[in-house]
């Protein structure tokens, strides 16, 4: 399991999503009276053309490879503006990229080039792309250091940030850059329905009526340092990570290996069950994940804290959602508030828990945040908030 020794301070972050650009507006919306729901996005390279609701982020180009810089120099701006870094700062800091789509829609538009040209010697989804995100961020920003790509599915940004933290508590820097983007391409969202994940309209995570999950696209860049003596604001307190073999896409419905990791992300930061303020659920709201984080939850917790999840209102965001919901989530503490649990209106009595149906004050102290994803990967962190 990878875990945390010693607790990381949140320094700096940047997002851009469906919801908006910057923390301020994202913020804005996830604790607001109501967020926007998912457009649609046609798959017409199909026998059969299909329709989905997707979370797309409004003003991005259309072109992929410009869409995966935008979206990237959305978060890394509003990152450096907050918190400037030196030529020599950049040229040293490791970076830790989480994602799970990385420059594919990059190899769709080649690969529909190379047909257009000469269908015999066009190559389906060239492998191009692990490597887009690094190079921008060398080119443009300078960040030369060394590079890790993680590619966990969805706790890809999760492992992303405990990986980065372990950097700093090992010593051998004082901060460290954590970065995830998923862009949209046609290939995952013909995944997703293949496997008849994805919901007719919109998610409702833990309701009696959930029907699947939504996609979404956006970028979020997290600033970890080396804890100073001020103790104040955000820390990454702690956390931990496991994997078990159930399933290849979802998580054991006993909810054994998700009590396990929660367990142990707490056991590693020092703190009981009793100390956890709420818990920001990984909530996907497809009937066996929920059935899952609900058990596990109820193994864990033998009083259950309020809970909610964001991806109602995000879009599962894939690899990136470590990321994104976690800066999101600090940003919600600091503003000293907890939003509700988009799309939730109908408790499902089976599940045994309900989430949070209203924004609710926070206070200071620790928080937990699941992050669960295919292949059984599982990741919990734990924040603390000081005033």
């Amino acid at each position: 399991m990878t875990h945390v020794n010693a607790p990381v301070k949140i320094t700096a972050s940047g997002i851009v999503s469906a919801l908006g650009q910057g923390k301020r507006a994202n913020l804005d919306a996830l604790l607001g009276d109501a967020t926007p729901g998912p457009d649609r996005l046609s798959l017409s390279h199909f026998e059969e053309p299909v329709n989905v609701p997707y979370h797309s982020v409004v003003g991005a180009p259309e072109a992929a490879e410009d869409r995966l810089h935008w979206l990237l120099d959305q978060a890394m701006e509003e990152l450096l503006a907050e918190h400037p870094l030196t030529p020599d700062q950049r040229a040293d800091i490791p970076v830790f990229i989480g994602s799970s789509c990385w420059g594919i829609g990059i190899a769709e538009e080649r690969y529909r080039e190379q047909y257009h040209e000469n269908p015999e010697a066009a190559i389906p989804l060239p492998l191009d792309g692990f490597s887009q995100i690094s190079r921008h961020l060398q080119r443009k920003y300078g960040f030369h250091g060394a590079d890790f790509a993680l590619n966990t599915a969805c706790t890809a940004t999760a492992n992303a940030i405990l990986n980065a933290a372990a950097a700093i508590n090992m010593g051998m820097h004082d901060h460290a850059l954590v970065v995830g983007l998923e862009a949209r391409n046609d290939t995952t969202l013909a995944g997703f329905h293949g496997m008849q994940l994805l919901a007719e309209e919109g998610m409702r995570p833990f309701d009696r009526r959930r029907d699947g999950l939504v996609l979404g696209e956006g970028c979020g860049a997290i600033l970890l340092s080396r804890c100073q003596n001020d103790a104040s604001g955000t820390m990454l307190w702690g956390g931990a990570s496991n994997c078990d073999t159930y399933s290849i896409s979802a998580s054991n419905p006993d909810g054994s290996t998700i009590a396990a990791v929660m367990d142990a992300a707490m056991a590693r930061s020092g703190i009981t069950p009793s100390d956890i303020r709420a818990i920001k659920a990984h909530g996907t709201a497809t009937p066996l994940n929920d059935d899952g984080e609900a058990a596990g939850m109820r193994r864990s917790f033998a009083t259950m804290p309020p809970f909610f999840s964001m991806k109602a209102a995000l879009g599962h965001t894939l690899g990136s959602c470590g990321v994104l919901e976690t800066l999101l989530m600090a940003a919600a503490l600091t503003e000293g508030r907890l939003p509700a649990s988009w799309g939730f209106s109908e408790s499902d009595p089976a599940l045994g828990v309900t989430p949070m149906c209203e924004s609710m004050p926070s206070e200071p102290g620790y928080y937990l945040l699941n992050f669960f994803g295919f292949g059984g990967n599982n990741s919990s962190l734990i924040l603390r908030h000081q005033d």
